[in-house]
Protein backbone atom coordinates (compact mmCIF):
# COMPACT_ATOMS: atom_id res chain seq x y z
CA UNK A 1 0.00 0.00 0.00
CA UNK A 2 2.84 2.38 0.87
CA UNK A 3 4.55 1.64 -2.46
CA UNK A 4 1.30 2.34 -4.33
CA UNK A 5 0.88 5.64 -2.48
CA UNK A 6 4.41 6.70 -3.42
CA UNK A 7 3.79 5.74 -7.05
CA UNK A 8 0.59 7.78 -7.18
CA UNK A 9 2.32 10.75 -5.55
CA UNK A 10 5.13 10.59 -8.12
CA UNK A 11 2.61 10.35 -10.97
CA UNK A 12 0.73 13.41 -9.68
CA UNK A 13 4.02 15.32 -9.38
CA UNK A 14 4.94 14.52 -13.00
CA UNK A 15 1.54 15.65 -14.28
CA UNK A 16 1.79 18.91 -12.29
CA UNK A 17 4.98 20.02 -14.04
CA UNK A 18 4.55 23.36 -15.83
CA UNK A 19 5.32 23.17 -19.56
CA UNK A 20 6.93 26.42 -20.74
CA UNK A 21 7.18 27.11 -24.48
CA UNK A 22 10.68 28.45 -25.14
CA UNK A 23 10.38 31.74 -27.05
CA UNK A 24 6.87 30.55 -27.83
CA UNK A 25 6.29 27.35 -29.82
CA UNK A 26 9.71 27.80 -31.42
CA UNK A 27 9.91 24.26 -32.81
CA UNK A 28 7.14 25.17 -35.26
CA UNK A 29 6.98 28.97 -35.39
CA UNK A 30 9.55 31.79 -35.56
CA UNK A 31 10.84 32.41 -32.05
CA UNK A 32 9.74 35.42 -30.00
CA UNK A 33 6.92 36.37 -32.37
CA UNK A 34 3.21 36.82 -31.75
CA UNK A 35 2.61 33.82 -33.97
CA UNK A 36 4.85 31.65 -31.80
CA UNK A 37 3.09 32.74 -28.60
CA UNK A 38 -0.38 32.30 -30.04
CA UNK A 39 0.50 28.83 -31.36
CA UNK A 40 1.76 27.85 -27.90
CA UNK A 41 -1.46 29.03 -26.25
CA UNK A 42 -3.51 27.21 -28.91
CA UNK A 43 -1.75 23.97 -28.07
CA UNK A 44 -2.32 24.32 -24.33
CA UNK A 45 1.11 25.39 -23.12
CA UNK A 46 1.10 26.33 -19.44
CA UNK A 47 3.45 29.23 -20.11
CA UNK A 48 5.58 30.97 -22.71
CA UNK A 49 9.07 32.32 -22.23
CA UNK A 50 10.19 35.43 -24.08
CA UNK A 51 13.32 37.58 -24.27
CA UNK A 52 13.25 41.35 -23.91
CA UNK A 53 15.76 44.17 -24.43
CA UNK A 54 15.61 47.86 -23.69
CA UNK A 55 15.84 49.88 -26.90
CA UNK A 56 17.80 53.08 -27.50
CA UNK A 57 14.67 55.16 -26.87
CA UNK A 58 13.88 53.45 -23.56
CA UNK A 59 11.23 51.06 -24.87
CA UNK A 60 11.15 47.30 -25.39
CA UNK A 61 11.81 44.77 -28.13
CA UNK A 62 11.12 41.05 -27.81
CA UNK A 63 14.15 39.32 -29.33
CA UNK A 64 16.84 36.93 -28.11
CA UNK A 65 19.99 38.08 -29.89
CA UNK A 66 21.90 41.31 -29.40
CA UNK A 67 21.34 42.10 -33.06
CA UNK A 68 18.62 41.32 -35.58
CA UNK A 69 20.69 39.52 -38.25
CA UNK A 70 19.73 35.90 -37.51
CA UNK A 71 15.97 36.34 -37.28
CA UNK A 72 15.34 39.45 -39.37
CA UNK A 73 18.06 39.17 -42.02
CA UNK A 74 19.12 42.79 -41.49
CA UNK A 75 21.71 43.61 -38.85
CA UNK A 76 20.69 46.22 -36.28
CA UNK A 77 22.13 46.44 -32.79
CA UNK A 78 19.05 46.08 -30.59
CA UNK A 79 20.22 48.29 -27.72
CA UNK A 80 21.38 51.00 -30.14
CA UNK A 81 18.17 51.02 -32.19
CA UNK A 82 14.80 52.66 -31.60
CA UNK A 83 11.75 50.53 -30.97
CA UNK A 84 10.05 51.59 -34.21
CA UNK A 85 13.12 50.61 -36.23
CA UNK A 86 13.09 47.15 -34.70
CA UNK A 87 9.36 46.47 -34.84
CA UNK A 88 9.33 47.37 -38.54
CA UNK A 89 11.56 44.39 -39.30
CA UNK A 90 10.22 41.04 -40.43
CA UNK A 91 11.08 38.23 -38.03
CA UNK A 92 9.35 35.20 -39.50
CA UNK A 93 10.40 34.56 -43.08
CA UNK A 94 13.47 32.56 -42.02
CA UNK A 95 11.09 29.97 -40.53
CA UNK A 96 8.88 29.71 -43.62
CA UNK A 97 6.79 31.73 -46.09
CA UNK A 98 3.67 31.27 -43.97
CA UNK A 99 5.33 33.43 -41.28
CA UNK A 100 6.29 36.30 -43.60
CA UNK A 101 4.07 38.82 -41.80
CA UNK A 102 5.59 38.27 -38.36
CA UNK A 103 7.45 41.25 -36.89
CA UNK A 104 9.67 41.80 -33.86
CA UNK A 105 7.04 42.56 -31.18
CA UNK A 106 7.07 44.94 -28.27
CA UNK A 107 6.61 43.53 -24.79
CA UNK A 108 3.12 45.04 -24.65
CA UNK A 109 2.15 43.26 -27.86
CA UNK A 110 3.46 39.94 -26.59
CA UNK A 111 1.66 40.27 -23.25
CA UNK A 112 -1.58 41.05 -25.08
CA UNK A 113 -1.64 37.46 -26.37
CA UNK A 114 -1.79 36.06 -22.82
CA UNK A 115 -5.15 34.38 -22.20
CA UNK A 116 -7.07 35.14 -19.04
CA UNK A 117 -6.65 32.36 -16.52
CA UNK A 118 -3.69 30.36 -15.26
CA UNK A 119 -1.29 30.47 -18.20
CA UNK A 120 1.62 32.86 -17.82
CA UNK A 121 4.65 34.53 -19.34
CA UNK A 122 8.25 34.11 -18.17
CA UNK A 123 9.89 37.40 -19.16
CA UNK A 124 13.63 37.02 -19.61
CA UNK A 125 15.57 40.25 -19.19
CA UNK A 126 18.42 40.16 -21.71
CA UNK A 127 20.00 43.44 -20.63
CA UNK A 128 20.71 44.88 -17.19
CA UNK A 129 18.74 46.65 -14.48
CA UNK A 130 18.30 49.72 -16.68
CA UNK A 131 15.16 48.09 -18.10
CA UNK A 132 13.42 47.79 -14.72
CA UNK A 133 11.59 51.15 -14.72
CA UNK A 134 10.12 50.41 -18.15
CA UNK A 135 9.21 46.87 -17.09
CA UNK A 136 7.44 48.25 -14.06
CA UNK A 137 5.53 50.76 -16.18
CA UNK A 138 4.32 47.99 -18.50
CA UNK A 139 3.59 45.36 -15.85
CA UNK A 140 2.04 47.50 -13.09
CA UNK A 141 -1.37 47.63 -14.84
CA UNK A 142 -1.31 43.80 -14.80
CA UNK A 143 -0.84 43.60 -11.04
CA UNK A 144 -4.19 41.84 -10.64
CA UNK A 145 -2.77 39.11 -12.91
CA UNK A 146 0.46 38.72 -10.96
CA UNK A 147 0.12 34.91 -10.91
CA UNK A 148 0.37 34.98 -14.71
CA UNK A 149 3.74 36.72 -14.75
CA UNK A 150 7.32 35.87 -13.86
CA UNK A 151 10.67 37.54 -14.52
CA UNK A 152 13.87 35.61 -15.16
CA UNK A 153 17.39 36.96 -15.63
CA UNK A 154 21.01 35.84 -15.78
CA UNK A 155 22.34 39.16 -14.55
CA UNK A 156 22.10 39.46 -10.79
CA UNK A 157 21.36 43.18 -10.82
CA UNK A 158 18.50 42.76 -13.29
CA UNK A 159 16.88 40.05 -11.16
CA UNK A 160 17.42 41.80 -7.85
CA UNK A 161 16.20 45.21 -9.02
CA UNK A 162 13.15 43.64 -10.66
CA UNK A 163 12.18 42.03 -7.36
CA UNK A 164 12.73 45.27 -5.43
CA UNK A 165 10.63 47.27 -7.87
CA UNK A 166 7.91 44.65 -8.27
CA UNK A 167 7.82 42.43 -5.16
CA UNK A 168 4.43 41.12 -6.29
CA UNK A 169 5.99 39.28 -9.26
CA UNK A 170 7.87 35.99 -9.00
CA UNK A 171 11.51 36.49 -10.01
CA UNK A 172 13.91 33.64 -10.76
CA UNK A 173 17.66 33.71 -11.33
CA UNK A 174 18.84 32.07 -14.53
CA UNK A 175 22.14 30.21 -14.59
CA UNK A 176 24.18 27.97 -16.84
CA UNK A 177 26.11 25.04 -15.43
CA UNK A 178 29.39 26.67 -16.40
CA UNK A 179 30.62 30.23 -16.07
CA UNK A 180 31.91 32.28 -19.00
CA UNK A 181 35.44 31.08 -18.24
CA UNK A 182 34.20 27.44 -18.45
CA UNK A 183 34.36 26.76 -14.73
CA UNK A 184 31.53 24.87 -13.00
CA UNK A 185 28.95 27.21 -11.51
CA UNK A 186 29.13 27.26 -7.72
CA UNK A 187 25.60 26.17 -6.88
CA UNK A 188 25.98 26.82 -3.16
CA UNK A 189 27.04 30.42 -3.82
CA UNK A 190 24.28 30.84 -6.39
CA UNK A 191 21.71 29.72 -3.83
CA UNK A 192 23.17 32.10 -1.24
CA UNK A 193 23.09 35.05 -3.67
CA UNK A 194 19.54 34.25 -4.75
CA UNK A 195 18.39 34.06 -1.14
CA UNK A 196 20.16 37.33 -0.28
CA UNK A 197 18.36 39.02 -3.18
CA UNK A 198 15.03 37.66 -1.88
CA UNK A 199 14.22 36.00 -5.19
CA UNK A 200 11.77 33.17 -5.63
CA UNK A 201 13.98 30.48 -7.08
CA UNK A 202 16.28 29.25 -9.82
CA UNK A 203 15.87 28.54 -13.53
CA UNK A 204 18.81 26.34 -14.52
CA UNK A 205 20.30 24.88 -17.67
CA UNK A 206 19.87 21.13 -18.07
CA UNK A 207 23.51 20.99 -19.17
CA UNK A 208 26.58 20.84 -16.91
CA UNK A 209 24.78 20.97 -13.55
CA UNK A 210 24.98 17.73 -11.50
CA UNK A 211 21.24 17.08 -11.70
CA UNK A 212 20.15 14.45 -9.18
CA UNK A 213 17.91 14.12 -6.13
CA UNK A 214 20.57 15.63 -3.86
CA UNK A 215 20.85 18.74 -6.02
CA UNK A 216 17.09 19.22 -6.10
CA UNK A 217 16.92 18.70 -2.33
CA UNK A 218 19.63 21.34 -1.82
CA UNK A 219 17.68 23.90 -3.85
CA UNK A 220 14.35 22.99 -2.29
CA UNK A 221 15.95 23.30 1.13
CA UNK A 222 16.42 27.01 0.41
CA UNK A 223 12.68 27.31 -0.15
CA UNK A 224 13.11 27.92 -3.86
CA UNK A 225 11.04 27.20 -6.94
CA UNK A 226 13.01 25.24 -9.54
CA UNK A 227 12.84 25.33 -13.33
CA UNK A 228 15.01 23.80 -16.06
CA UNK A 229 15.84 24.77 -19.68
CA UNK A 230 15.92 23.88 -22.61
CA UNK A 231 14.64 20.28 -22.64
CA UNK A 232 13.84 18.88 -26.09
CA UNK A 233 14.13 15.09 -25.76
CA UNK A 234 11.30 12.95 -24.31
CA UNK A 235 13.66 10.98 -22.06
CA UNK A 236 14.98 14.21 -20.53
CA UNK A 237 11.46 15.61 -20.07
CA UNK A 238 10.55 12.48 -18.14
CA UNK A 239 13.76 12.58 -16.09
CA UNK A 240 13.35 16.17 -14.94
CA UNK A 241 9.68 15.69 -14.17
CA UNK A 242 10.54 12.70 -11.99
CA UNK A 243 13.21 14.76 -10.23
CA UNK A 244 10.39 17.09 -9.19
CA UNK A 245 11.13 20.39 -10.93
CA UNK A 246 8.30 22.92 -11.05
CA UNK A 247 8.59 23.60 -14.75
CA UNK A 248 10.32 22.49 -17.94
CA UNK A 249 11.17 24.95 -20.70
CA UNK A 250 11.10 23.36 -24.16
CA UNK A 251 11.01 24.32 -27.82
CA UNK A 252 8.25 21.71 -28.32
CA UNK A 253 5.53 21.95 -25.67
CA UNK A 254 3.34 19.39 -27.48
CA UNK A 255 6.09 16.78 -27.28
CA UNK A 256 6.63 17.55 -23.60
CA UNK A 257 2.94 17.30 -22.76
CA UNK A 258 2.52 14.04 -24.69
CA UNK A 259 5.60 12.61 -22.98
CA UNK A 260 4.24 13.37 -19.52
CA UNK A 261 0.85 11.92 -20.42
CA UNK A 262 2.37 8.52 -21.09
CA UNK A 263 2.47 6.02 -18.18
Amino acid sequence: MKRLALFLLAAMSVQAVEIIAHRGFSARAPENTLGAFELAWKHGSDACELDVYLTADGKTAVIHDKDTKRTAGVKLDVAASKQAELTALGAGLWKGKEWANEKIPTLEQALATLPKGKQRFFIEVKCGAEIVPELKRILEPMKDRAAQLAIIAFKRDAAAESKKAMPWIKVYRLASGKTKDKRPTDLTQLIADTKADQLDGLDLSMADFPWDEAMVKQIRGAGFGLYVWTVNKPADVKRFAELGVDGITTDDPVMARETLAKP
